[in-house]
């Protein structure tokens, strides 16, 4: 999921022009934290917040370093995306996806979502093939 981490650095964080934070949201992070970590570690102006409604799973993710909040996207905590510059998501289930663009539209926060292997996205998102893989964006 290199390649994930990379993009983002590349399209979204490399084009940073000043010293404000940039804020960006995990939606269903579940216990896959190494494109997170990567994004944290790469610049200390990334503010970077993983959700999920996992508990456990958002204990684990505290326990790795991480900024993480319970969050349930059906019933979203809208003030957690509020200043967001970019949503991402891997390998949300379809049926979760249109709740989690919802999310994004709503503040107007470009998103990216890391499909499952094969799987078409929904309508609204844009096939980008990133260096021969799959990642559909909105925004």
């Amino acid at each position: 999921m290199e390649y994930l981490s990379e993009y983002i650095i590349n399209k979204h964080i490399k084009n940073i022009k000043n010293n404000n934070p940039y804020k960006i949201v995990e939606i269903g992070v579940g216990y896959y934290f190494k494109v997170a970590k990567v994004l944290k570690e790469y610049d200390n102006r990334i503010d970077l917040t993983v959700v999920d409604i996992n508990r456990d799973a958002i204990d684990k993710a505290k326990r790795e370093g991480l900024n993480a909040l319970i969050d349930d996207i059906f019933n979203p905590k809208l003030d957690l995306y509020k200043y967001a510059n970019l949503i991402y998501s891997i390998r949300p289930p379809r049926d979760l996806q249109p709740f989690i663009l919802k999310i994004s539209k709503k503040h107007n926060v470009p998103l990216i979502i890391k499909p499952l292997y094969g799987e078409p996205p929904i309508e609204e998102l844009k096939l980008i093939n990133y260096n021969g893989n799959a990642i559909y964006v909105y925004g």
